[in-house]
């Protein structure tokens, strides 16, 4: 069947928690001025003058627009056309949002009709708004330093957040474009109208098929938060403070922790994806690295738990490093290696009699 993710577009109703727990964030973009009552989605700046969506909405009047995102890269754009806190996501039909000519009929398995991006972004306008963009870009091209519309006019108001409320012929004109960043980029992207019960509809979502199920988490996402509710709330805080300290190489508070017994060396810390022998080599922390080494049995192997690339040692890993390690610490991995190999319990030496006894 034609594609079709209704978790992903169900998505837009989840509360803060629930889309937390999916990486997961609502972003308010503004408000959408309908007119017409008929709706464009499209790339403004490579192909403003798209056909609008052939429903024709009776609304009018000012309606919000929001994107939710990950971390920045939006997976999903909303014309919200009622108030969300009224609405119920099991109440709801989902309908591909087509222009004229357009049939499902003729699309195949995960098929789907959507609009092409070319210059990074999309947006939601009334037909009204195509005409004054092109006005707007009529103007802007008569001066004789003029590169392109989003140079010259967009840019100044795309903020951090890739998002802009963009008004062709001004502030206080009567139309606007609300514009998002599309996704990862270029592509094509399908529209879906959120129909009530009598078939009117609530909602316009683009789908940026960023995410799917409406989750936003990878494999390894979804292996960290299940690792992380399986700690104790007393071990978590124990593992986090371990990891501030070797981050900061703060030996006088790691000897504490490790003998308090509730967080080890070579687990992995929450917040850092790493555990502490790692952020001790990675910062260069070479008394912490001391410290942390004399509560492991030798240098055992990093968990394997974010990832499933090649195991790689802690010795491999400090030798790979871009930035050079402290004089010493490489020697430091290297007995520790060499203990752990040999089954040796000896305590580790210090870095200036390893370097005297091999001399």
């Amino acid at each position: 069947m034609p594609y079709l993710d209704t978790d992903n577009l169900q998505a837009i109703f989840q509360d803060y928690e629930t889309l937390r727990a999916h990486h997961l964030q609502r972003q308010p973009c503004g408000v959408l001025h309908i007119t017409s009552g008929r709706i464009v989605a499209c790339d403004p700046l490579v192909q403003p003058e798209r056909q609008p969506f052939a429903r024709e909405l009776q609304a009018r009047g000012a309606f919000p627009v929001e994107v939710l995102h990950d971390h920045g890269c939006h997976a999903l754009a909303v014309l919200w056309l009622r108030e969300r806190d009224g609405l119920r996501a099991e109440g709801l039909q989902w309908e591909p949002a087509l222009i004229d000519g357009q049939s499902q009929a003729e699309l195949g398995d995960d098929e789907f009709h959507g609009y092409p991006v070319d210059a990074g972004v999309g947006c939601f306008m009334d037909a009204d708004a195509a005409l004054a963009m092109s006005q707007r870009e009529a103007q802007e091209a008569a001066r004789p330093d003029f590169t392109s519309y989003y140079d010259d006019v967009l840019a100044g108001e795309m903020g951090d957040a890739h998002i802009a409320d963009h008004y062709p012929a001004g502030a206080g004109g009567a139309n606007n474009l609300v514009i998002f960043s599309a996704g990862w980029g270029d592509g094509s992207y399908p529209s879906f109208w959120a129909l009530d019960a009598a078939g009117e509809p609530v909602a316009l979502v683009t789908d940026f098929m960023t995410i799917t199920g409406g989750d936003a988490r990878d494999e390894n996402d979804k292996r960290g938060d299940a690792y992380k509710a399986s700690l104790s709330p007393e071990k978590l805080a124990a593992l986090e403070a371990l990891g501030t300290a070797a981050v900061a190489g703060d030996a006088a508070a790691i000897a504490p922790l490790l003998a308090a017994g509730l967080a080890g060396a070579n687990e992995i810390v929450p917040s850092l994806g790493e555990t502490a022998l790692m952020s001790a080599i990675r910062m260069n922390q070479l008394d912490a690295l001391r410290v942390l080494l004399g509560g492991v049995r030798g240098l055992p192997m990093p968990p394997q738990l974010y990832t499933v690339d090649e195991e790689e040692s802690y010795l491999a890993y400090a030798r790979r490093l871009r930035k050079p390690r402290v004089e010493g610490l490489i020697e430091l991995l290297e007995q520790a290696e060499a203990q752990a190999a040999t089954g040796a319990a000896e305590p580790v030496a210090r870095p200036g009699l390893w370097k005297r006894i091999f001399s």
